[in-house]
């Protein structure tokens, strides 16, 4: 067994000097918005948030939760605005989720987005790059745009994801990417964006870069290729994709970690995901589609006779990968929040522990298996 893990951290980023690079194009005075990401990305706000606000003084200071479609329950709303306020310096911050569905969205080039995108004042959007597997990578040209944008745009967007062109690590040549780009460009043609990206590891931040958005994410996605995707010469038999924290809340969100890997497992191999999900398997749609087609063929005709649905793509790309017409993939789930019946619906087979399903998969098909740490942002590559 080969195991694989982001690359150890380096020296400490240059967290002053990131903030610095975005305060220098803050415009002097006004109201200054900060967009940033919900729980479900592991983005240290905060830390960046401290810096920020020192070169801000007496500035008038509000904070956009960029949510997308997510919806984010209370409890965990209270928790993240004490955190937001407290690295802000104030309990008085005005704090705001955007709503995809909400009735004031305004129109910004072909798509909508919250209004605050488009009042007076400044923008500072922050996020973190790492690998995404249709997106190419994350980071804060996502953040002020599918984070902040209308259900419609959001759908039109991701109904791309489908395509074999979508993959992590790649921009150029995926329409999902150059869809998310077309949107910054009607966003800064507006008005301009001050960005922040930071590349993490865990708790580790790793690098941090501050400027405009496009700079910072070439900037940031470099590191981010040399900290989580690795290169491996030969296909595996076996993937094991260990998948935790916000992440593994989830199937719909720890299928992640199959999505940023499957392309390094051979046709006919086998996967085996690694992930709690004390929520279950996740969005309504991705169930839905599944359980009225067990096969890849019929998923893609469902979506092509009513229309694209979001979560659809993570349904149709299961279905490819494990339909024996198709990739032939096997997919175990190690995980205590599925039932059986949730398995069996997504065609995957539930095993009691990483042994377990070994032992379900004949030897002779064991000649490379490969061990991914942290498969929500690990990336092997061939």
């Amino acid at each position: 067994m080969r195991t694989f893990r982001p690359a150890a951290p380096a020296a400490g980023a240059d967290l002053a000097g990131a903030a610095q690079a975005a305060l220098n194009l803050v415009e002097t005075g006004g109201r200054v918005t900060f967009l940033v990401n919900d729980p479900q990305r592991h983005t240290d706000t905060p830390a960046m948030l401290s810096l920020l606000r020192q070169g801000l003084t007496g500035r008038p200071l509000r904070i956009l939760v960029a949510t997308g479609s997510h919806t984010i329950p209370a409890g965990d709303r209270l928790k993240l605005d004490a955190s937001l306020q407290n690295a802000l310096g104030s309990d008085k911050i005005e704090i705001a989720y955007h709503d995809c569905r909400a009735g004031n969205l305004v129109k910004i080039g072909s798509w909508t987005a919250h209004p605050w995108l488009t009042e007076d004042g400044s923008l500072i959007s922050i996020g973190s790059v790492e690998p995404h597997y249709f997106a190419g990578f994350t980071g804060s040209h996502k953040t002020c745009t599918i984070g902040c944008c209308g259900f419609e745009a959001i759908q039109a967007n991701h109904s791309s994801a489908v395509s074999a062109e979508c993959r992590p690590c790649r921009l150029q040549g995926n329409p999902v990417a150059e869809g998310i780009r077309s949107m910054l460009f009607d966003l800064e043609a507006h008005r301009p964006v001050v960005s922040v990206n930071l590349v993490q590891s865990g708790r580790d931040i790793l690098f941090a870069a501050g400027g405009r958005t496009q700079v910072t994410l070439a900037q940031a996605a470099a590191v981010a290729v040399q900290t989580f995707a690795i290169k491996v010469d030969a296909p595996a038999d076996v993937l094991i994709a260990e998948v935790t924290g916000a992440l593994g809340q989830s199937f719909y969100q720890a299928e992640k970690g199959i999505k940023n890997n499957e392309w390094v497992v051979r046709d006919g191999g086998a996967i085996v995901l690694v992930a709690d999900c004390p929520a279950g398997i996740g969005q309504n749609h991705f169930v839905d589609l599944l359980r009225s087609a067990p096969t890849h063929a019929e998923a893609v005709a469902i979506v092509e006779s009513r229309g694209y649905r979001l979560g659809d793509h993570k349904a149709v790309r299961l279905r490819y990968l494990t339909d024996p017409a198709c990739r032939n993939v096997r997919v175990f789930a190690v995980s205590a929040g599925l039932s059986l019946a949730d398995a069996a619906m997504l065609g995957v087979t539930k095993a009691n522990s990483v042994d377990d399903a070994l032992a379900q998969i004949a030897r002779a098909d064991q000649s490379a298996v490969y061990r991914v740490i942290d498969a929500g942002n690990t990336c092997l590559l061939m």
